[in-house]
């Protein structure tokens, strides 16, 4: 069975697997939830099932947000009726980060979708979409994992990790195997090192250097996994504020080592005891 293999979101699947069986899968939807529960794999077996053929889908969005271009090759495809499928199935990744003129592209699609054709929206953030499109969609909802069910993802695909990485991916598997090919796990506890000896302060300046030769990627994961690891512990309302700041500041493309520094020494003022 396509959904065989997958570890939880048991009610979801359940309700996928129904509402293609009896043929009543919605022309146009939406699989929200965080990154790394396996969402995107899933829109891909409810893809294969709805198309009974590989011909019959498409993806983009995967390695970046869908283009206005890309948007329109993808419609100018889903019009034509198939010829080696019996349907057809687009699936959009990263949904929620296309810009406005690619999101506006896409609605004249899912204002009339051809009866052969099945839309699938992968999106982190529901939210962000604008309501044209999620007024248009049915919402499947995706929500964390459980800590065994990620041990047990990372174990079947032959990965070994150890306790850190699962502290701090969040009960993602997704972003466990990113930790596991970055330097964040290391600078993570680094920094609480530093934390614990009360030496931010003084090596702020050294710490941040470390930063200099890390990609843009691996900062934006560096500032989840603090979130993450500081959310269950006393100080996390003294860094909250300051993390979502420098996110910002990442987005508008700052420099990584500038926006370490700057959230070091906006919250060393503050520092508490772990």
């Amino acid at each position: 069975m396509p959904f065989s293999s997958i570890v939880g979101h048991t009610e979801q699947i359940h309700l996928i697997s129904e509402l293609i069986e009896k043929e009543t899968f919605p022309a146009s939807s939406i699989f929200s939830g965080p990154n790394g529960i396996g969402k995107k794999l899933i829109a891909k077996r409810t893809g294969k099932l709805l198309a009974k053929s590989e011909f019959g889908i498409k993806m983009t969005g995967e390695d970046k947000p869908p283009t206005i271009n890309e948007i329109r090759e993808l419609s100018l495809w889903f019009s034509k009726k198939p010829v080696n499928t019996e349907k057809k199935v687009v699936i959009i990744d990263n949904a929620d980060k296309m810009k406005p003129e690619a999101a506006n592209a896409l609605l004249k699609t899912l204002e009339e979708p051809p009866p052969y054709g099945y839309l699938i929206l992968v999106t982190s953030s529901g939210n962000a979409l604008i309501s044209t499109i999620k007024s248009r969609c049915k919402i499947f909802r995706f929500g964390k994992l459980t800590k065994p069910q990620v041990e047990t993802i990372l174990k079947n695909i032959g990965i070994n990790y150890d306790n850190k990485i699962i502290k701090i991916c969040g009960n993602s598997p997704g972003r466990a195997i990113a930790l596991l090919n970055s330097q964040v796990p290391e600078l993570i506890f680094q920094l609480i090192q530093l934390l614990k000896e009360k030496a931010l302060p003084e090596k702020t300046i050294d710490f941040s250097e470390k930063f200099s030769s890390i990609t843009r990627e691996e900062t934006a994961l560096f500032l989840e996994s603090l979130e993450i690891l500081f959310s269950e512990k006393k100080i996390f309302l003294d860094w909250f504020e300051p993390i979502e700041k420098a996110r910002l500041f990442l987005n508008f493309y700052a420099r990584p080592r500038s926006i370490i520094e700057w959230l070091l020494i906006t919250v060393s003022t503050g520092e508490k005891k772990l």
